[in-house]
């Protein structure tokens, strides 16, 4: 989604800071980016796009963790979890307390690593 607004993804967190109104309602990325693309061709401006879009992870992420149980406390991995704004959103979003590894972002990697290990010996 940064790509296709032509911004790094530490740019769309911080001009979503700034932005409000808009709502991504596509679950599928494909879909989405297309909602996306129309709402630049549309003339919105970049923060409410990039607030619709950090919004629509943050509700997508929400509805994951209440599916499995609320908890006092959540542990984000994965390619954004070392980033402070949407780490602020998700801890608003949840009412709870969330944090992050320095490695958050190689969780998957480090994960798969050790399964083929496993499986290796």
């Amino acid at each position: 989604m940064d790509n296709t607004l032509g911004v790094t993804i530490d740019d769309l967190t911080t001009l979503a800071a700034t932005g409000s109104g808009i709502t991504i309602t596509s679950m599928c990325t494909v879909f989405a980016e297309s909602e996306v693309t129309s709402l630049i061709g549309r003339g919105e401006k970049k923060e409410n796009i990039a607030f619709g879009i950090v919004d629509s992870v943050i509700n997508k992420v929400r509805s994951l963790c209440i599916k499995h149980g609320r908890d006092e406390h959540y542990l984000l991995t994965g390619g954004l979890s070392s980033n402070p704004y949407l780490l602020r959103c998700l801890k608003n979003t949840l009412q709870a307390s969330v944090t992050s590894s320095p490695l958050g972002r190689y969780a998957g990697a480090i994960g798969a690593a050790m399964l083929a290990q496993e499986r290796i010996h």
